[in-house]
C-alpha cells in the first residue's frame, strides 16, 4: 500500500500522489534493494512507470493496465465537445462552472457520483474541480522519455474503463526503453476486461515468464 491506498489513507490520512517515485524510493532505501521489478495495476500502470523514470534501481517495469493520462480516461465516456470544454475550463481555472456541471452529473448518475466522491477522498480534495485538477497530474507522457528499463505493457481487448487505442500513446512515448513487450489479452482467454480480472492467473504467468526471460 502507498499514499491514497488502504490503511495509509484510512488510518494515516495520507492522500494519493502522482509523484510515486517518492514512496517507492523510501521503500527501496529501507530494504536496500538494487535490482527491482515494479508492477503497477490499473492507475498503477501510470504510477509504476513514473517511479521508474526517477529511480534507476528499478530495472523492469510492468504496467498491468494502460494508463497514459488519467484525466483523459475519466473524461473518455463524455462527448468529444464536452471533453474539450471540460479541459478548457480546467485550464482557465473556472472552478464554479466545473463544480456545477459535475454536481449535475452526480445527481443523475450514481456511478459518476461514486467515482467523483471516491476520487475526492483518495486525492484528499473537497470539490469535483479540485479532483479533476489533481487527476490531470496523473499522466506519464511528459516523463516517458526518461524510462530506460525493460517494459511490459498488459492490455485488455474490452476494457470497460480505458478506451481501446490508448496503448499506442504509451508505446509512442517509450522511446528510450531497453526493451518493450506489449501483450493484449482477449475474450477467448477470458481476460478481456480491465486489468484482466477474468483470468488474472494468465496475466501473472505472463509477467513471471517475462521476468524470467530477463534473468529474474
Amino acid at each position: 500500500e502507498g499514499p491514497g491506498q488502504g490503511e495509509v489513507l484510512r488510518r494515516y490520512r495520507i492522500p494519493m500522489t502522482h509523484e510515486w517515485e517518492r514512496p517507492v524510493r523510501r521503500v527501496v532505501d529501507h530494504f536496500g534493494l538494487e535490482d527491482i521489478t515494479i508492477v503497477g495495476i490499473s492507475l498503477g500502470g501510470m504510477l509504476a512507470p513514473r517511479a521508474a523514470a526517477f529511480e534507476p534501481r528499478i530495472k523492469r517495469v510492468v504496467a498491468w493496465g494502460v494508463m497514459p493520462d488519467f484525466l483523459e480516461v475519466v473524461l473518455s465516456t463524455r462527448l468529444p465537445i464536452l471533453r474539450l470544454l471540460a479541459k478548457a475550463a480546467l485550464r482557465a481555472r473556472l472552478k464554479l462552472p466545473v463544480n456545477l456541471a459535475a454536481e449535475r452529473e452526480m445527481a443523475g448518475d450514481p456511478l459518476a457520483e461514486w467515482g467523483i466522491r471516491h476520487g475526492m477522498y483518495v486525492f484528499g480534495v473537497s470539490t469535483p474541480y479540485d479532483y479533476l485538477r489533481a487527476a490531470s497530474r496523473y499522466q506519464m507522457l511528459d516523463i516517458a522519455g526518461r524510462i530506460t528499463q525493460d517494459f511490459l505493457l498488459l492490455d485488455a481487448a474490452r476494457d470497460h474503463f480505458v478506451p481501446r487505442g490508448f496503448y499506442s500513446r504509451v508505446i509512442d512515448g517509450l522511446v528510450n526503453v531497453r526493451s518493450l513487450t506489449y501483450r493484449l489479452f482477449t475474450e477467448k482467454e477470458e481476460a478481456e476486461n480491465h486489468c484482466n480480472v477474468g483470468n488474472p492467473k494468465l496475466a501473472l504467468d505472463t509477467i513471471i515468464a517475462w521476468m524470467e526471460e530477463r534473468g529474474r
